[in-house]
C-alpha cells in the first residue's frame, strides 16, 4: 500500500511547520551567541527535507487521491532550494560586515531574484496536482457502464450492498470492477447510487487516463 496523508494531517502539519519556522527564526541570535550557528542550519535543513517529503506524499480522502506530477516535484525542489538560498542571503545580511553599500545592493537584488523564482515555482507547483478517483463510473464502448474501484471495497459493506441492489449489476473477472447494463431501470438506480456515494463519472474507459490527467 502506498503511503498517503489525510487532509486533516496536512492542516496539522501546516500548523506545526509554522511554529517550527517561528521558533527557528526567533532563536537565531540565541544560537549565534552560543556559537551553535551550524546546529541552527542543520535543524533548518532537516526541517526543509521533512517538509519536502511531506509535500510530495499523496493526499487521500474517501473519494480520491491527489499527488504531484514529476514536474510538480521538480518545481517543489526548486522552491525549497530557493528557500535555502534566501535564508543564506538573509543571514549574510545580518552580519555587521555589510557596511559596503554596493554589497548590500547586490544581496538585495539576489534576494529579489530568489523571491521571484520562488513565487513562480510555487505557482507552477500549485498547477501540478493530479487527481485520481478512488471509485468511478465510466461508459463502456459496447454499451452499459463500468463501476471501478481502485482498491477492493470489501471494507465498505454499505457501498457493496448498494451496488448489488442495482438491477443487472455483476462483478467482472477484473479486480474491483462491476458491469451495469444500460437499460433505464439500471441506469436510474446507478445514477442514484453514484450521487449517494459520490462516484465520479468518466465518459469512456479509453479516456480514463486523459480525464484524470486533465483534472488538476
Amino acid at each position: 500500500m502506498k503511503l498517503t496523508r489525510s487532509p486533516g494531517l496536512s492542516y496539522l502539519w501546516m500548523g506545526i511547520a509554522i511554529c517550527i519556522v517561528a521558533v527557528l527564526f526567533t532563536r537565531w541570535q540565541w544560537f549565534i551567541n552560543r556559537g551553535q550557528q551550524r546546529l541552527w542550519w542543520e535543524l533548518v535543513l532537516v526541517f526543509l527535507a521533512a517538509d519536502y517529503l511531506f509535500l510530495i506524499t499523496p493526499i487521500q480522502d474517501h473519494k480520491s487521491i491527489r499527488r504531484l506530477s514529476i514536474a510538480g516535484k521538480l518545481w517543489a525542489a526548486i522552491a525549497w532550494m530557493c528557500c535555502i538560498a534566501y535564508l543564506v542571503v538573509i543571514t549574510r545580511g545580518i552580519k555587521p560586515v555589510l557596511a559596503n553599500s554596493s554589497l548590500i545592493i547586490q544581496l538585495s537584488l539576489l534576494g529579489l531574484l530568489l523571491l521571484v523564482v520562488l513565487v513562480i515555482s510555487v505557482y507552477r507547483l500549485s498547477h501540478e496536482w493530479i487527481r485520481e478517483s478512488l471509485r468511478s463510473i465510466m461508459a463502456c464502448a459496447g454499451g452499459g457502464f463500468l463501476v471501478r474501484f481502485v482498491t477492493a471495497p470489501t471494507g465498505d459493506s454499505e457501498v457493496l450492498a448498494g451496488l448489488q441492489a442495482i438491477p443487472g449489476a455483476t462483478p467482472l473477472a477484473a479486480a474491483n470492477e462491476w458491469s451495469v447494463p444500460a437499460d433505464p431501470a439500471a441506469a436510474s438506480a446507478l445514477l442514484q447510487f453514484a450521487k449517494r456515494y459520490e462516484f465520479d463519472f468518466i465518459p469512456t474507459k479509453t479516456n480514463h487516463k486523459e480525464e484524470l490527467l486533465s483534472d488538476r
